[in-house]
């Protein structure tokens, strides 16, 4: 497929399946300036007031994307702080006045100024206004939660607002999608999880794809929160039932643009998830998983750089939540 920009993406998507619902991956921004207040966007789909960001694209991270979005709808420009947290909730669906449907998943970032000036573009943006973090005007279920977890002032990245979703009923939604697309590449999301036991062993699963072992996880499901993605992950590759300890790292740069033995393609926007055991026992799915197996952190077999990067940054036990950086174009 040839580089779109957003608006053709959306178009060329929305062209093939109509208004159905889809989920789709957005960057939002919580710009503040020196003295603490938020900048808000009166939106000019809603008409309400809501936070800055758009849907991310296929050539682009999301801290690419979060810095775009503002530039092209306040001006601004940017410099990323932290991950807020990650939006997910059925909760939050959304109905386009065009009628698309769209299950939101919105990774949210922190962003500092570091230069620019600020104008209204008079289409997406009606009104911009620097407001005191007390402050909150009409919005948004999702907006609020946010501006919720930045008055928490905590370092760690937040991802439990609204229900996590009813149980999986229905097959793969990534299936129900190529029907329309074929083989064509799309922005999906998806959550893998670092699974450990008592013992600090990690969980890793020869996959069936690439006869590589790998982290379980996989793509999200509509009605699902993304958490419970990586729960249902385990439970469907593994046989393991598990609960989630803490959001370690979202990843989204181009080593995530995968071409599948089969010849799809996919753009994954991946959250990953420390998680421990909780009962279940281990059991070959003999589709997805060809063996499995619990690793001592010191003897782990040969794996892909990304995996490797995403064990060791669980590993760190940090607060905070690691993220990639920029999208490297060729």
């Amino acid at each position: 497929m040839e580089e779109m920009t957003l608006a053709e993406y959306v178009y060329w998507l929305r062209s093939l399946i109509g208004t159905q619902k889809v989920p789709m991956v957005f960057a939002c921004a919580v710009v503040q300036d020196d003295s603490g207040r938020v900048l808000w966007q009166r939106r000019g789909d809603f008409g309400w007031w809501g936070l800055l960001g758009g849907v991310v694209e296929l050539n682009e991270s999301l801290t690419d994307c979060v810095i775009r979005e503002v530039f092209e709808e306040s001006g601004l420009q940017v410099a990323v702080e932290r991950l807020l947290g990650v939006y997910s909730s059925p909760d939050f669906d959304v109905v386009y006045p065009n009628g698309d449907q769209v299950q939101q998943v919105t990774f949210t970032f922190v962003c500092s100024v570091r230069g620019g000036a600020i104008h209204v573009d008079g289409g997406e943006t009606l009104a911009l206004e620097w407001m005191p973090v007390g402050t909150l005007p009409k919005t948004s279920l999702w907006y609020t939660a946010m501006i919720t977890d930045l008055r928490l002032n905590s370092p760690v990245a937040q991802y439990k607002h609204g229900t996590a979703g009813n149980e999986r009923l229905q097959g793969p939604f990534y299936r129900h999608l190529r029907q329309y697309i074929g083989h064509q590449p799309f922005v999906a999301a998806g959550a893998v999880a670092v699974v450990m036991d008592d013992a600090g062993r990690i969980l890793l699963q020869l996959r069936s794809d690439y006869k590589q072992w790998g982290l379980p996880g996989g793509g999200l499901e509509l009605g699902e929160r993304i958490d419970k993605t990586a729960v249902c992950e385990v439970k469907e590759e593994t046989g393991l039932d598990v609960e989630v300890v803490r959001l370690s790292g979202v990843y989204s740069d181009e080593r995530f643009y995968a071409r599948y033995p089969n010849g799809d393609e996919l753009k994954a926007i991946l959250a990953v998830f420390v998680c421990r055991v909780t009962g279940g026992l281990l059991e070959i799915d003999g589709d997805e998983s060809l063996d499995l197996a619990f690793f001592a952190v010191d003897d782990l077999p040969p794996l892909p750089d990304f995996v490797q990067e995403m064990i060791a940054d669980a590993l760190k036990g940090e607060t905070g939540c690691i993220y990639e950086t920029m999208f490297h174009k060729t």
